[in-house]
């Protein structure tokens, strides 16, 4: 094909230039997304029985300090590990059932997808951690400041452990794994009672904090890089 008839073709078949352009693309631009409604939206595709599962959990942590007052201090830390795991095993829910990739290929981020579920969650148990505070202390034999380090402990220790199973073990054998350190985490309680009995004790509430700060800083270490590892899967 010689260069005169390339360019009769370009010539024909020539697209004309764009006519208001800038306003047709303006009239049809997609709306993006804040923060929090992305939040909102995402807790829609929760499933229900999270929720129920995790005031079915707060109810019977609160209905052990009316029943038993004496158990209450290890009731609280043995039960509140399966609060993180609800959060974990909806976060994997993807990896799961092996969906992954058609999540990688939505309009919005995995990445944000999954922070947003991870928001909702923690500030519905953070919400739901800040109403038994008071009443535990009310209710039972712990002050306020033992009780919310008594359910704050073991539930960042388990997410922190969980996310790091999940970023490490990929698909069912990761849950699988976050369950047992779950239930690991949890029967620890009413075994150091027996081991140790002065543990639940007033005057042993510093090494409680000290765990507790060290369970915040595990927790956001491993949230940030379950973060970064989110966006090099986006990337490949």
């Amino acid at each position: 094909m010689n260069r005169q008839f390339k360019q009769a073709l370009a010539d024909a078949f020539r697209a004309p230039p764009p006519t208001r352009k800038a306003a047709f693309l303006k009239r049809h631009r997609r709306r993006e997304l804040g923060r929090w409604e992305l939040i909102a939206l995402q807790i829609r595709y929760i499933r229900w029985w999270v929720w129920l599962l995790s005031l079915a959990v707060s109810g019977f942590i609160l209905m052990t300090a009316t029943l038993s007052a004496e158990s209450t201090p290890w009731y609280i830390a043995a039960l509140t590990p399966f609060l993180a795991l609800l959060v974990i095993t909806e976060n994997g829910r993807a990896q799961l059932y092996q969906m992954e990739e058609l999540e990688l290929a939505c309009r919005m981020s995995r990445r944000s997808v999954m922070l947003a579920r991870m928001v909702a969650l923690g500030l519905f148990h953070l919400v739901l951690f800040g109403l038994l505070t008071p009443l535990l202390a009310v209710w039972s034999t712990v002050e306020a400041v033992q009780a919310g380090v008594y359910l704050l402990t073991p539930y960042l220790l388990t997410s922190a452990l969980g996310m790091e199973l999940t970023r490490r073990i990929r698909g069912r054998e990761g849950l699988l794994a976050c369950g047992a350190v779950t239930a690991a985490i949890s029967v620890s309680g009413p075994i150091a009672v027996n081991i140790r009995p002065a543990l639940y004790q007033p005057e042993n509430l510093i090494w409680w904090g000290a765990a507790l700060v060290a369970a915040m800083i595990a927790a956001a270490v491993e949230f940030t890089l379950n973060v970064k590892n989110m966006g090099e899967l986006q990337w490949n």
